[in-house]
This record gives C-alpha cells, sequence and structure tokens, in this order.
C-alpha cells in the first residue's frame, strides 16, 4: 500500500471515529477500536480483498456504535472487560516485579557478592537492598505521575498484540511464581523452625501454584478474550486459532504436567499421572486445532513447550533421558492422534464454515 492509499485509509478512518461521538466509549476506547480496525482492514486487503469488501467486513466486525440512551448510566459491558483485564494485568505485574526486585535479590545475593568480592559482604548487600529501594521508590512516583500516558500506550500496544501479550503473561507469570517457590524451597527455615513436615511443605506448594496459575491463567484468556471477537464461542475460537494462540495452548497445558512431579509416591505412580495427564490435555489440545486452517504450524506452536522441557531436562539429567523422551512422545502422538480423529469427524462442518 502507497503513501496516497495510506493517507486515504487515515481520512477514512477518522472520519469513521466521528460515527462514535455520541456513544458511551471513552476516546482511549475508541482509538484501540481505530487501530483494530486498521489492522483488520489491512489483513482482508492482504487477503485479497477489494478496498470497499476489505473495509466493509473490517467495519462489520467492530461492530456500530451505541448510542446514548436512557440507560446510560449502566455501565458499558466493554469498558467493564476491559478494567477487569487491567486488573488482572496489574496484579500479574506486581507478581513480576516482586520476582525480579525481592525475590531474585534474595536468591542470587551469593552470586552477586561473589562477582564484586567486596571486603564486607553484609554490608554490601545491606546497600544493594537500599539502592534498590530508593531506585523503585523514585520509578513509581515517576510512573505514577505520567500514568494516563502509560496506561494509554500499554492498552494500544495490548490492542495490536494481543497474543503475543498473553505470552508474556504466561511465560513471565509462570516465572515469577517459580522464583517465588524456589525462594520457599531454598530457604526452608520457617518450615524447619515451625516444624513442618515435607507433606506440609509439598501441599504449601500445590496452594502456590493453586493461586499463581489461575491468575497467570485468567489474565491470558482475558487478553485474548477481549480482542479477539472472533473467540465469542468455543468453536470460533478455535477456528481462528494461528501459531501464537497455539504456543498459548501448549505452554498452559505444559505447566500442571510440569507441576505433578513433586506429586509424592513411587516413580512408577507420578510417571502414570504425568502420562495420563499428558494424554489428556494434549487430546484436548489436538482437538481443538483440528478445527484451525493452519495445521503444520499450530501443531509444532503446541508442541514447543514439551520439547523445550524434553532437551532441558536431557542436558540436566542424562541418566533421565530416557523418561524424559518417553513423556515429551505421549504428548506428540496425542496432540496429532486427536487432531486427525477430529479432523475426520468435523471435516464438512470445517469446509462449510470456510
Amino acid at each position: 500500500m502507497d503513501t496516497y492509499q495510506l493517507a486515504a485509509l487515515e481520512a477514512r478512518i477518522q472520519t469513521w471515529k466521528q460515527n462514535f461521538g455520541g456513544s458511551q466509549l471513552t476516546e482511549a476506547d475508541v482509538e484501540e477500536l481505530a487501530v483494530l480496525l486498521k489492522d483488520t482492514y489491512l489483513e482482508l486487503r492482504a487477503a485479497n480483498l477489494s478496498d470497499d469488501e476489505a473495509w466493509l467486513v473490517a467495519t462489520h466486525r467492530i461492530g456500530r456504535p451505541e448510542t446514548v440512551t436512557v440507560q446510560e448510566q449502566k455501565p458499558l459491558t466493554g469498558n467493564a472487560n476491559r478494567n477487569w483485564m487491567m486488573m488482572l494485568w496489574g496484579a500479574v505485574g506486581v507478581l513480576i516485579l516482586q520476582a525480579i526486585f525481592i525475590v531474585m535479590p534474595q536468591v542470587f545475593n551469593q552470586t552477586v557478592v561473589s562477582v564484586f568480592q567486596p571486603d564486607n559482604s553484609d554490608s554490601f548487600i545491606k546497600n544493594e537492598y537500599y539502592a534498590m529501594a530508593v531506585i523503585l521508590f523514585v520509578l513509581f512516583i515517576l510512573v505514577t505521575l505520567r500514568s494516563g500516558y502509560f496506561i494509554n500506550r500499554f492498552t494500544n500496544s495490548l490492542t495490536k498484540n494481543a497474543s503475543l501479550y498473553a505470552i508474556v503473561a504466561i511465560v513471565a507469570g509462570l516465572w515469577a511464581g517459580f522464583c517465588s517457590y524456589i525462594t520457599f524451597v531454598k530457604y526452608p527455615m520457617a518450615a524447619t523452625i515451625n516444624g513442618y513436615s515435607d507433606d506440609t511443605r509439598t501441599a504449601f506448594s500445590v496452594l502456590m501454584f493453586g493461586f499463581y496459575f489461575p491468575l497467570i491463567f485468567v489474565a491470558a484468556f482475558a487478553t485474548i478474550r477481549y480482542y479477539a471477537r472472533e473467540s465469542v464461542t468455543f468453536k470460533e475460537f478455535n477456528r481462528n486459532i494461528n501459531w501464537k494462540h497455539a504456543l498459548i495452548l501448549g505452554l498452559l497445558a505444559q505447566t500442571p504436567i510440569q507441576f505433578s512431579h513433586i506429586f509424592s509416591g513411587s516413580d512408577a505412580v507420578r510417571a502414570t499421572v504425568i502420562i495420563s495427564l499428558s494424554v489428556l490435555l494434549f487430546s484436548i489440545i489436538g482437538w481443538m486445532l483440528s478445527y484451525s486452517k493452519n495445521a503444520f504450524s499450530t501443531i509444532f506452536a503446541a508442541q514447543i513447550a514439551p520439547l523445550f522441557i524434553w532437551i532441558m531436562g536431557s542436558v540436566m539429567n542424562e541418566q533421565a533421558r530416557f523418561i524424559f523422551f518417553i513423556f515429551y512422545i505421549t504428548k506428540v502422538i496425542a496432540l496429532i492422534s486427536s487432531y486427525y480423529i477430529g479432523k475426520t469427524r468435523h471435516q464438512p462442518e470445517v469446509a462449510l464454515a470456510q
């Protein structure tokens, strides 16, 4: 698209935005919709639709503005969903900041001391903590003063890269949760003083998982759901799964499977639980991907997380290479088998939808 066409498109969008003057949407909401409209239009043009066809389909997907009525005082559903999503992202953001600025300095303080080799390590660590506290205090003040700017930039960026942000929420959030878990495992002083048994510490680990994983999952889902209009129904979401969504699904499935390694019991019982959970979760993903139009890219993306675990496990524990391979191949077989079974079962339905 040349410069003249882009200028014409921008003028067209500006005219379209004027239709929302009497609606309940805020200026930020309209800007987000305008960005989504432009991206949708460009995608349709890339799919060889004409200018008028692309504009008609794109504006239809966005929807018409709701005029002001006597129900004006009722909160707009879109705004409520947006506030819910931003609250979840605030929780995930605090979790990540806590891992970076509180948990990691505690875990790696000896590593930092070994690098700098100060004369007095206790004094060095104490000054490090004070310095980080002052820096964070100043940064939070600056962010508060420019909160409107950062919020607008963040929400606009979410509009363009919802799937990417969902991946960030999962990966960074789970990393932050894992850091907190490692701190509990590495520094079990409180558990030892209070006489907690290993079973009690395992139960506390389950509690931590029950907090971190749902929070991260809901934040990722709310992000995709808010900005992906096609995900209104489960089948429509499945039909529009791309490689980013498939990667997210693989990460979400791998997390409870990885967590099941801490279950108490014999190795045989633990392996049975892991394999059973792997077959169940990746069969569900394979069935979901069977609705998708991009089989190779989505299946490949869905198995990236298990592949990474297999490689890392084989490198870190050479004696367990075979069992890591069994875990990985089980997920791949479940994923591909369920995909082809689902493809066969609803092939006429998918063809009709396309």
